[in-house]
């Protein structure tokens, strides 16, 4: 069990990687001298399930539920597991009205299981897949949770927040600026230290010069990429933790949420190194590290912090 759920930690760190949308969404507009509402999640929510083809319409618990199940480890810490239903549901309730009239859903759709453009959701049947009898074990706190996701929505001048996570960080959290180019004023910079005593903190990984090259041209076919690769990855630019702010290839430069993002790099904390074709990468953390930190929230949690003190944290500035 243990081994399963490192292993769903690592695939949620590396398949929620990049938020949609880093601007405001629309909220209800108040009548003259009245305060605004603030943002409520939907009692339904009907999502989009791309294995089945169908729009299906479910409580908004259910699908908070499939969330958690399919992003952070379900044996942690009754209030981590809070911390993240929050962030789940505030970064759908985002989703949602960014996504309201765009036309890159089905008609009826509210939202998609899709991890490319939304956030990974389990059906109940994909739960049992991944799971088996051992979810029972923790159907209630992941449904606790839940509840407390639907009713604690994270607002940032009464909207909500871009409330992105990841699976560990390099020690402390990554500014948003990093990794998306735009700074958010709630997704900066804070300690998570438990996070180097994770398991797999530091991970190498090997690629061959020629696979980066067709990687870069995919994500750019115009960049100019220098016959010799040892002037790859030049002028690199990290901060105290690891993070790349940004680097060199050629004339071109880019963040270090690029090159996590073109190269499937297992986080945007890491150095590089080269030698007779094959580049070599040391990462710390895994995702790309900006936001709340699962491994951090447990371990917050597991010290006696509640998911507000947690989330709060990790969203500095933030309102629930």
């Amino acid at each position: 069990m243990k081994d399963m759920l490192i292993i769903l930690l690592m695939f949620a760190a590396l398949i929620f990687g990049f938020p949609m949308l880093l601007n405001g969404i629309p909220v209800q507009q108040a009548e003259p001298g009245e305060a605004a509402p603030a943002p409520v999640f939907p009692d339904t929510v009907n999502i989009f399930l791309t294995a089945s083809g169908e729009v299906k319409s479910i409580t908004a618990e259910e699908y908070i539920e499939g969330c958690l199940a399919s992003q952070i480890a379900i044996n942690y810490e009754p209030e981590a597991l809070k911390a993240q239903a929050c962030a789940s549901a505030t970064y759908a309730l985002r989703l949602m009205g960014e996504l309201k009239g765009s036309g890159e859903l089905p008609e009826g759709a509210y939202i998609s299981d899709d991890s490319r453009t939304c956030q990974p959701y389990f059906t109940p049947e994909q739960r049992e897949e991944m799971y088996g009898g051992s979810y029972e074990r923790y159907a209630a706190n992941i449904r606790e949770a839940a509840a407390y996701g639907k009713t604690h929505i994270l607002t940032y001048e009464n909207e909500p927040i871009c409330a992105v996570y990841h699976a560990v960080s390099a020690g402390s959290t990554c500014p948003s600026e990093y990794v998306w180019g735009a700074a958010l004023p709630y997704l900066r910079a804070v300690s998570s230290p438990a996070d180097k005593e994770f398991i797999n903190f530091e991970c190498v990984n090997e690629m061959k010069s020629e696979e980066i090259r067709q990687a870069l041209i995919a994500y750019d076919y115009g960049i100019e990429i220098p016959a010799d690769p040892a002037r790859w990855f030049t002028d690199m630019s990290v901060n105290e933790d690891g993070y790349v702010i940004s680097v060199k290839i050629g004339k071109n430069t880019f963040s270090g949420g690029d090159i996590w993002r073109m190269l499937g790099l297992r986080s945007t904390a890491f150095a590089v190194t080269y030698a007779n074709g094959i580049f070599t990468f040391t990462t710390k953390g895994a995702g790309h590290g900006a936001g709340l930190s699962q491994y951090g929230a447990n371990a917050m949690a597991l010290a006696g912090s509640k998911a507000e003190d947690i989330l709060h944290h990790y969203y500095p500035g933030a309102q629930e």
